[in-house]
């Protein structure tokens, strides 16, 4: 049986890379809904009391 050892070497390298851009999305994500809620407070602040 012949395996490539190509496909062996570089499959957990893209799975890692892909785990990788994925986490990176949802941490920016949050982020930004932080500052959105940072935003929301500052306006009621600003304009109701």
């Amino acid at each position: 049986m012949v395996m490539d050892h190509g496909i062996i070497i570089f499959t957990p390298i893209f799975a890692v890379l892909i785990g990788f851009m994925v986490f990176s999305n949802l941490r920016k994500r949050k982020m930004s809904a932080k500052r959105i809620y940072k935003l929301i407070d500052e306006l009621e602040k600003k304009y109701i009391y």
